[in-house]
C-alpha cells in the first residue's frame, strides 16, 4: 500500500493509472536499454529526486544505502574482470585492475541503483487497486496472483513483527543474551505460526473471491479512476519525449564501447536532443509532485 503522507506528494499518484504505469514502464525500460553512463547517471539523479518528492527526509536512508551499493559494485567489478588496456595498478597474482573494467562496473552499478529507485517509487504509486484496474479484466487470475505476491513480503514482515512482540510480552520470546539455538527455535515457532496464518488466509481469500463472483463472465467492475484532459496531455508529452530518446538510441548515439579502450559516441545534434528528451521525461514525476506541493501549501496559506 502507498504510504504517501499528504496530497502535495500525491500529485503524480493522483493521475490515471494508465499514465503512471506507462511512465514507470518507460523509465525502467529506457534505463536498461540506454546503457550509457551519462544516461544512467541522469536516470539515477531523477529517480532519487522522484523518490525524495514522495518520501521526503525518510528517503535519504534508502538513497544512502544505494550509494554504498553503487560504490561496492563499481570498485569490485575490476576484481572479476581483467579486460582493458589502461592498467591502474596490479594486485593479487599480478592481476591488472583496469580503468575500462572500473567504468563498466560504474555503468552496471548505476543501472542497478536506478532500477531499485524506480521500483521503490513504483511501489508507492501503483497500489494493488490500480494494478487490478489495469489488468483485472484482461488477465484476472494472473493479476490477482501478482497482487498477492507483491504484498506477501511486507504483509508477512508486519505479521512477524507483531508475533515476535506478542511472544515477548507473554514471556515466550528469547531472553536477552540468549544463545543462537534459542533464537533459531523462536524463529522456527514464528515461522510455523506464519505458515498456519498463510494457509488460513488462502482459504479465506478463495472463499471471498468466489462469493464476489471472481472469474464469472459478465461481472461488472467498479473503479474510482477517470480519464481527464490532463492525462491526455501528459500521455502525449510522455510519448513524444520517449520517442525522441528512442530515435537517438536507434541511431547509435548512446552506444559506448569499453574494451579494449573506452570509446564514446560522437555528440551529434540527435544525441543531444535525445538526452534532453530523456532527462525531461524522467523529470515528469518530480516536477508534478513539486507543483502539487506548492499548490498544497498555497491553499493552506489561503485557508
Amino acid at each position: 500500500m502507498s504510504t504517501l503522507p499528504y496530497q502535495g506528494r500525491c500529485a503524480f499518484a493522483s493521475l490515471h493509472p494508465v499514465v503512471t504505469f506507462g511512465f514507470f514502464a518507460g523509465a525502467i525500460v529506457l534505463s536498461v536499454v540506454l546503457a550509457n553512463p551519462i544516461c544512467q547517471a541522469i536516470s539515477v539523479l531523477f529517480a532519487a529526486v522522484c523518490y525524495l518528492t514522495f518520501r521526503g527526509r525518510e528517503a535519504w536512508r534508502f538513497i544512502g544505502g544505494l550509494a554504498v551499493v553503487l560504490l561496492v559494485v563499481t570498485l569490485s567489478a575490476p576484481l572479476f574482470n581483467a579486460q582493458g588496456a589502461t592498467v591502474l595498478f596490479r594486485w593479487w597474482g599480478d592481476r591488472p585492475y583496469t580503468l575500462e573494467a572500473l567504468a563498466l562496473g560504474a555503468s552496471t552499478g548505476l543501472m542497478l541503483v536506478a532500477m531499485m529507485l524506480w521500483f521503490a517509487s513504483y511501489h508507492l504509486v501503483m497500489t494493488s487497486d490500480k494494478f487490478a484496474y489495469l489488468f483485472g479484466r484482461a488477465i484476472p487470475a494472473l493479476s490477482l496472483t501478482l497482487i498477492m505476491v507483491l504484498r506477501l513480503v511486507p504483509s508477512y514482515r508486519r505479521k512477524a513483527d507483531a508475533l515476535m512482540t506478542a511472544r515477548a510480552c507473554i514471556g515466550k520470546g528469547p531472553a536477552e543474551g540468549a544463545s543462537v539455538a534459542a533464537r533459531v527455535r523462536d524463529g522456527g515457532s514464528v515461522l510455523l505460526l506464519l505458515s498456519a496464518d498463510a494457509l488460513e488466509g488462502a482459504v479465506v481469500a478463495a472463499d471471498s473471491m468466489t462469493a464476489r463472483g471472481f472469474g464469472l463472465s459478465g461481472r461488472t467492475h467498479f473503479a474510482l479512476f477517470r480519464w481527464e484532459a490532463r492525462d491526455t496531455v501528459l500521455a502525449g508529452v510522455m510519448v513524444a519525449l520517449a520517442a525522441g530518446a528512442v530515435v537517438a538510441l536507434v541511431q547509435g548515439g548512446f552506444a559506448v564501447t569499453y574494451f579494449p579502450t573506452i570509446v564514446w559516441p560522437s555528440a551529434s545534434a540527435a544525441v543531444l536532443v535525445g538526452a534532453v528528451c530523456y532527462g525531461v521525461f524522467l523529470a515528469i514525476p518530480a516536477v508534478i509532485n513539486c507543483g502539487g506541493r506548492a499548490l498544497w501549501h498555497y491553499s493552506l496559506s489561503k485557508s
